[in-house]
């Protein structure tokens, strides 16, 4: 690959000033890309020295061959949707180029419509959906636009219990979403070794990236493993449909998500940290940015993303090789850590004038600080009600009277990062009475997708411990440990700091309210 991604780069160079913004010169350039990556593959597979044992772990042990280790049947839940019909036609065709919002993102970043009204509350692109009959005989309105979702996952137990949790949604979600549903075909991209959830759980297998590849950085396998993916025989036998939603296996799915992609137009969600306003983030990103303002560079991540199948080819190349290439740089190593292979897809897609809508109902992501909410709204840019995806990436943790633990470990705790070594154990023990409605709406989920696996057969044996870490009340600890002074100043209040035109106001037991 070394090789090949020195002699792309130059090509791609060349390609990107010739870019235009519409449809046919996106869709010659899906082509050109796609030709060369499989063009630089041959070349990399003919040039590349021999790995060495301890450094390609794809060699280490007997890797799968692209394609050989496909997939588990379709479920039976989904046997009532309606499969995508080929020679139904994408009526986003007559919609017209992206709109340009007036409104701008909450960072200042412009932001990108299917069609003029798709930020009011009845959007042309969605009308289709209350025309749905329940007559199994009426076909699916002609507004449909089915996709495929890709689940990108690695084969560690962490990733295996998140994928079953995801799985057991997904189903349920694509059930609830009725027979012209638009989330209907499924594949987990695992990268590595067959394992024991293929036989329940479609899936594709693809060598895991090497050391010389990651450098340590397991996520480079998310676009590694679409690029071998894309160009793979399993791929145009899988995916029938024309879109593609790509997933993350800590996405608990509330509902099946509208397809509101275009042939020119990707969708995904607003990243704070992906901000490319920020002075140091967006500065390092402007070096990768040859004919490229920062300023154009879509705010957003590869997952989650709703995108044309044809984009999705077109910008998978330069989606791995800016992901290992800023890897390899000092500088947007240490800026963008964990975030780098975001940045590799936002920085690609801005290069090849990949438009995206942001939509912020796609998703929210609470943490014990912030988005505790989901059915409530606070602005154009506050977490939508009703999301269709709850992505658990940050913990919630709470003391026992529900006041949120900010900066470590609470006596109730639901993370993820709890069960690195054991998957989570049937019936969590349920948030604090006081806690806000996000921690509630995720043990909720946990406890039903695990609940119903363990029923099936399909859960663990040994499992980690409950979200319950101690069981003493921290009132008592905190009596114990406090003099007759810190006792007043914990238990009284409300204590004001400052004066009314900047007021700090500490309440009972440590609550801080400010009008910032």
């Amino acid at each position: 690959w070394q090789h090949a991604s020195s002699s792309a780069a130059g090509s791609d160079r060349a390609l990107v000033r010739q870019q235009v913004q519409r449809t046919a010169v996106v869709a010659a350039e899906a082509a050109a890309v796609a030709a060369a990556a499989k063009s630089s593959a041959a070349a990399a597979h003919a040039t590349a020295a021999p790995p060495s044992a301890s450094t390609v772990a794809a060699k280490d042990t007997p890797a799968p061959k692209p394609g050989a280790v496909a997939a588990a049947a379709t479920p039976a839940a989904a046997a009532h949707i309606v499969a995508p019909a080929a020679e139904a036609r994408d009526v986003a065709l007559d919609w017209g180029p992206p709109t340009l919002s007036s409104k701008r993102i909450i960072d200042g970043s412009p932001n990108y419509l299917p069609v003029p009204n798709a930020e009011g509350p009845a959007p042309d692109d969605m009308a289709w959906r209350k025309e749905v009959s329940s007559d199994p005989s009426v076909p699916c309105p002609a507004g449909r636009r089915p996709y495929h979702t890709i689940l990108t996952a690695q084969g560690s137990l962490y990733q295996q219990w998140q994928t079953k949790i995801f799985y057991y949604h997904f189903r349920k979600q694509q059930a609830a979403g009725g027979r012209c549903t638009e989330m209907t075909g499924f594949t987990r991209l695992l990268a590595g070794k067959p394992d024991e959830l293929m036989p329940t759980i479609p899936t594709v297998a693809v060598p895991e990236a090497g050391h010389n590849v990651t450098r340590g950085f397991p996520v480079i396998n998310r676009p590694w493993s679409m690029l071998l993916f894309i160009d793979m025989k399993e791929f145009r036998e899988r995916i029938v449909e024309r879109y593609v939603y790509i997933a993350e296996t800590d996405h608990l799915l509330r509902h099946d998500i509208p397809n509101r992609a275009t042939p020119q137009l990707a969708v995904g969600y607003f990243f704070p940290y992906m901000s490319p306003k920020d002075p140091k983030s967006g500065g390092i990103a402007q070096k990768w940015l040859p004919d490229t303002k920062v300023a154009d560079m879509p705010p957003v991540g590869p997952s989650p993303i709703l995108i044309h199948v044809d984009l999705l080819r077109a910008v998978t190349p330069l989606w791995y090789e800016l992901s290992r290439k800023l890897k390899r740089d000092p500088e947007a190593n240490a800026a963008y850590g964990w975030m780098l292979e975001m940045w590799g897809y936002s920085i690609a897609a801005a290069r090849l004038k990949i438009k995206h809508f942001v939509w912020q109902r796609i998703q929210i992501e609470p943490s014990a600080a912030w988005h505790q909410t989901l059915s409530e709204r606070d602005g154009d840019w506050a977490p939508a009600v009703d999301p269709f995806i709850y992505h658990y990436t940050f913990g919630v943790e709470y003391l026992l009277d529900g006041s949120p633990v900010v900066g470590g470990k609470g006596t109730w705790s639901l993370d993820k990062r709890n069960y690195f070594g054991a998957a989570p154990p049937p019936d969590l023990k349920a948030p604090p009475e006081c806690a806000q409605e996000a921690g509630r709406v995720w043990w909720g989920m946990f406890n039903e997708a695990i609940g119903n696996l363990t029923k099936e057969g399909q859960w663990y044996g040994r499992t980690g411990q409950s979200t319950r870490s101690r069981t003493s009340d921290e009132s008592t600890e905190l009596e114990a440990a406090m003099g007759a002074l810190g006792k007043e100043l914990v238990d009284g209040g409300q204590w004001l700091i400052g004066n009314e035109k900047a007021p700090l106001q500490f309440f009972r037991r440590g609550k801080l309210w400010t009008k910032w």
